[in-house]
Protein backbone atom coordinates (compact mmCIF):
# COMPACT_ATOMS: atom_id res chain seq x y z
CA UNK A 1 0.00 0.00 0.00
CA UNK A 2 1.54 3.29 -1.14
CA UNK A 3 0.46 6.74 0.05
CA UNK A 4 1.99 9.71 -1.77
CA UNK A 5 1.95 12.92 0.26
CA UNK A 6 2.54 16.26 -1.50
CA UNK A 7 3.53 18.85 1.07
CA UNK A 8 5.17 22.13 1.91
CA UNK A 9 6.67 22.45 5.37
CA UNK A 10 5.25 25.98 5.68
CA UNK A 11 1.72 24.76 5.00
CA UNK A 12 0.01 24.41 8.43
CA UNK A 13 -2.52 21.95 7.05
CA UNK A 14 0.37 19.77 5.84
CA UNK A 15 1.69 19.76 9.41
CA UNK A 16 -1.72 18.64 10.70
CA UNK A 17 -1.99 16.04 7.91
CA UNK A 18 1.43 14.71 8.84
CA UNK A 19 0.30 14.32 12.47
CA UNK A 20 -2.79 12.41 11.31
CA UNK A 21 -0.73 10.07 9.15
CA UNK A 22 1.72 9.45 11.99
CA UNK A 23 -1.17 8.57 14.32
CA UNK A 24 -2.61 6.25 11.67
CA UNK A 25 0.72 4.43 11.26
CA UNK A 26 1.03 3.92 15.01
CA UNK A 27 -2.53 2.77 15.68
CA UNK A 28 -3.62 0.81 12.60
CA UNK A 29 -2.30 -2.42 11.15
CA UNK A 30 -1.72 -1.54 7.50
CA UNK A 31 0.46 -4.14 5.85
CA UNK A 32 3.38 -3.05 3.67
CA UNK A 33 2.53 0.63 4.02
CA UNK A 34 4.89 2.98 2.19
CA UNK A 35 4.68 6.75 2.62
CA UNK A 36 6.25 8.73 -0.22
CA UNK A 37 6.82 12.40 0.57
CA UNK A 38 6.82 14.77 -2.40
CA UNK A 39 8.01 18.38 -2.35
CA UNK A 40 5.58 21.10 -3.35
CA UNK A 41 6.80 24.61 -2.57
CA UNK A 42 3.82 26.94 -2.18
CA UNK A 43 6.04 29.82 -3.27
CA UNK A 44 9.06 29.30 -5.50
CA UNK A 45 12.42 30.18 -3.94
CA UNK A 46 13.07 33.17 -6.22
CA UNK A 47 9.65 34.68 -5.36
CA UNK A 48 9.95 34.26 -1.61
CA UNK A 49 9.64 37.30 0.67
CA UNK A 50 10.42 36.50 4.30
CA UNK A 51 9.10 39.88 5.45
CA UNK A 52 5.54 38.75 4.67
CA UNK A 53 3.57 37.98 7.85
CA UNK A 54 2.73 34.28 8.05
CA UNK A 55 -1.02 34.98 8.14
CA UNK A 56 -0.74 36.95 4.88
CA UNK A 57 1.43 34.24 3.33
CA UNK A 58 -1.16 31.52 4.03
CA UNK A 59 -4.10 33.74 3.07
CA UNK A 60 -2.52 34.56 -0.29
CA UNK A 61 -1.68 30.96 -1.15
CA UNK A 62 -4.96 29.49 0.10
CA UNK A 63 -7.02 32.39 -1.30
CA UNK A 64 -8.64 32.85 2.10
CA UNK A 65 -9.43 35.98 4.04
CA UNK A 66 -6.96 36.88 6.79
CA UNK A 67 -9.55 36.56 9.55
CA UNK A 68 -10.35 33.01 8.46
CA UNK A 69 -6.67 32.09 8.41
CA UNK A 70 -6.07 33.66 11.81
CA UNK A 71 -9.01 31.76 13.30
CA UNK A 72 -7.66 28.49 11.88
CA UNK A 73 -4.14 29.12 13.18
CA UNK A 74 -5.38 30.15 16.62
CA UNK A 75 -7.66 27.11 16.85
CA UNK A 76 -4.74 24.79 16.10
CA UNK A 77 -2.26 26.78 18.20
CA UNK A 78 0.01 27.48 15.25
CA UNK A 79 2.24 30.53 15.52
CA UNK A 80 5.37 30.56 13.37
CA UNK A 81 7.44 33.07 11.44
CA UNK A 82 8.17 32.85 7.74
CA UNK A 83 11.60 31.73 6.52
CA UNK A 84 13.02 30.40 3.29
CA UNK A 85 12.20 26.71 3.02
CA UNK A 86 13.88 25.68 -0.26
CA UNK A 87 16.97 24.17 1.37
CA UNK A 88 14.79 22.03 3.62
CA UNK A 89 13.05 20.61 0.56
CA UNK A 90 16.43 19.92 -1.03
CA UNK A 91 17.61 18.13 2.10
CA UNK A 92 14.39 16.09 2.07
CA UNK A 93 15.51 14.61 -1.24
CA UNK A 94 18.76 13.47 0.33
CA UNK A 95 16.71 11.93 3.14
CA UNK A 96 14.56 10.16 0.55
CA UNK A 97 17.67 8.84 -1.22
CA UNK A 98 18.96 7.47 2.09
CA UNK A 99 15.53 6.06 3.08
CA UNK A 100 15.28 8.42 6.04
CA UNK A 101 12.29 10.42 4.84
CA UNK A 102 9.89 9.62 7.64
CA UNK A 103 12.21 10.48 10.52
CA UNK A 104 13.47 13.56 8.68
CA UNK A 105 9.93 14.86 8.20
CA UNK A 106 9.06 14.11 11.82
CA UNK A 107 11.99 16.24 12.95
CA UNK A 108 11.34 19.05 10.46
CA UNK A 109 7.68 19.48 11.35
CA UNK A 110 8.45 19.34 15.06
CA UNK A 111 11.25 21.87 14.70
CA UNK A 112 9.06 24.34 12.83
CA UNK A 113 5.70 24.04 14.57
CA UNK A 114 6.62 22.96 18.09
CA UNK A 115 10.15 24.28 18.64
CA UNK A 116 9.69 27.37 16.42
CA UNK A 117 13.12 27.07 14.81
CA UNK A 118 14.25 28.86 11.66
CA UNK A 119 15.42 26.07 9.36
CA UNK A 120 16.85 28.51 6.84
CA UNK A 121 19.76 28.69 9.30
CA UNK A 122 22.11 26.05 7.94
CA UNK A 123 23.54 25.02 11.30
CA UNK A 124 20.01 24.22 12.54
CA UNK A 125 19.07 22.31 9.40
CA UNK A 126 22.36 20.42 9.61
CA UNK A 127 21.71 19.38 13.21
CA UNK A 128 18.24 18.11 12.32
CA UNK A 129 19.63 16.22 9.34
CA UNK A 130 22.27 14.58 11.52
CA UNK A 131 19.57 13.56 14.01
CA UNK A 132 17.67 12.00 11.11
CA UNK A 133 20.66 9.78 10.41
CA UNK A 134 22.07 11.49 7.33
CA UNK A 135 25.81 11.50 6.68
CA UNK A 136 27.58 14.75 7.59
CA UNK A 137 29.57 14.83 4.37
CA UNK A 138 26.39 14.45 2.30
CA UNK A 139 24.63 17.13 4.37
CA UNK A 140 27.47 19.60 3.83
CA UNK A 141 27.43 18.89 0.11
CA UNK A 142 23.74 19.80 -0.09
CA UNK A 143 24.16 22.95 1.99
CA UNK A 144 27.15 24.20 -0.01
CA UNK A 145 25.61 23.63 -3.45
CA UNK A 146 22.34 23.57 -5.37
CA UNK A 147 22.14 19.78 -5.21
CA UNK A 148 18.56 18.44 -5.57
CA UNK A 149 17.35 21.85 -6.70
CA UNK A 150 15.99 20.44 -9.96
CA UNK A 151 14.24 17.60 -8.12
CA UNK A 152 12.36 20.04 -5.88
CA UNK A 153 11.27 22.10 -8.87
CA UNK A 154 10.27 19.07 -10.95
CA UNK A 155 8.22 17.64 -8.05
CA UNK A 156 6.09 20.79 -8.11
CA UNK A 157 5.83 20.90 -11.90
CA UNK A 158 4.89 17.22 -12.14
CA UNK A 159 2.26 17.68 -9.45
CA UNK A 160 0.68 20.56 -11.35
CA UNK A 161 0.65 18.47 -14.52
CA UNK A 162 -1.36 15.93 -12.51
CA UNK A 163 -3.81 18.65 -11.55
CA UNK A 164 -2.52 19.13 -8.01
CA UNK A 165 -2.85 22.75 -6.94
CA UNK A 166 -3.95 22.44 -3.31
CA UNK A 167 -2.05 21.20 -0.28
CA UNK A 168 -2.00 18.82 1.41
CA UNK A 169 -2.69 16.25 -1.30
CA UNK A 170 -2.68 12.47 -0.91
CA UNK A 171 -2.77 9.78 -3.57
CA UNK A 172 -3.27 6.16 -2.55
CA UNK A 173 -1.79 3.47 -4.80
CA UNK A 174 -1.94 5.91 -7.70
CA UNK A 175 -5.74 5.69 -7.71
CA UNK A 176 -7.63 7.37 -4.88
CA UNK A 177 -6.95 11.11 -4.66
CA UNK A 178 -7.61 13.16 -1.53
CA UNK A 179 -7.40 16.94 -1.83
CA UNK A 180 -7.02 19.12 1.24
CA UNK A 181 -6.75 18.20 4.92
CA UNK A 182 -8.18 14.71 5.54
CA UNK A 183 -9.35 13.14 8.76
CA UNK A 184 -8.03 9.78 9.91
CA UNK A 185 -11.46 8.32 9.11
CA UNK A 186 -11.32 9.63 5.53
CA UNK A 187 -7.85 8.17 4.95
CA UNK A 188 -8.83 4.78 6.38
CA UNK A 189 -11.91 4.69 4.14
CA UNK A 190 -9.76 5.50 1.11
CA UNK A 191 -7.25 2.78 2.04
CA UNK A 192 -10.09 0.26 2.39
CA UNK A 193 -11.52 1.34 -0.94
CA UNK A 194 -8.15 0.72 -2.57
CA UNK A 195 -7.77 -2.73 -1.04
CA UNK A 196 -11.27 -3.70 -2.13
CA UNK A 197 -10.55 -2.61 -5.70
CA UNK A 198 -7.38 -4.71 -5.66
CA UNK A 199 -9.22 -7.71 -4.17
CA UNK A 200 -6.57 -8.06 -1.48
CA UNK A 201 -8.87 -9.84 0.93
CA UNK A 202 -5.99 -11.24 2.92
CA UNK A 203 -5.21 -7.76 4.24
CA UNK A 204 -7.42 -8.11 7.27
CA UNK A 205 -7.47 -11.89 7.59
CA UNK A 206 -10.42 -12.36 5.27
CA UNK A 207 -11.93 -8.88 5.61
CA UNK A 208 -11.43 -5.83 3.42
CA UNK A 209 -10.63 -3.49 6.26
CA UNK A 210 -7.93 -1.74 8.15
CA UNK A 211 -7.86 -3.19 11.64
CA UNK A 212 -6.91 -1.05 14.59
CA UNK A 213 -3.79 -2.31 16.33
CA UNK A 214 -4.47 -4.20 19.52
CA UNK A 215 -3.29 -2.54 22.68
CA UNK A 216 -0.97 -5.10 24.34
CA UNK A 217 -1.89 -3.69 27.74
CA UNK A 218 -5.53 -4.57 27.29
CA UNK A 219 -6.86 -8.08 27.71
Amino acid sequence: MKIEFWLDYLCPKCYLQHKTIEHLIKHYDIKDLEIIYRSYEMVMADEFDVTTPFVDFVATYKQMCKDEVKTFLDKNQIDISLFKIHDVHRMAHLAKKEKRSRVFNQLVFKSIYEDHLDLSEHHILKQISLEAGLDEKDIDEVLSSNLYDSQVISNRENAQLKGIFELPFLRINGEVKLKGLQSEHDIINAVNQTFISLNQTEFCEGENCVRKKRNPNRS
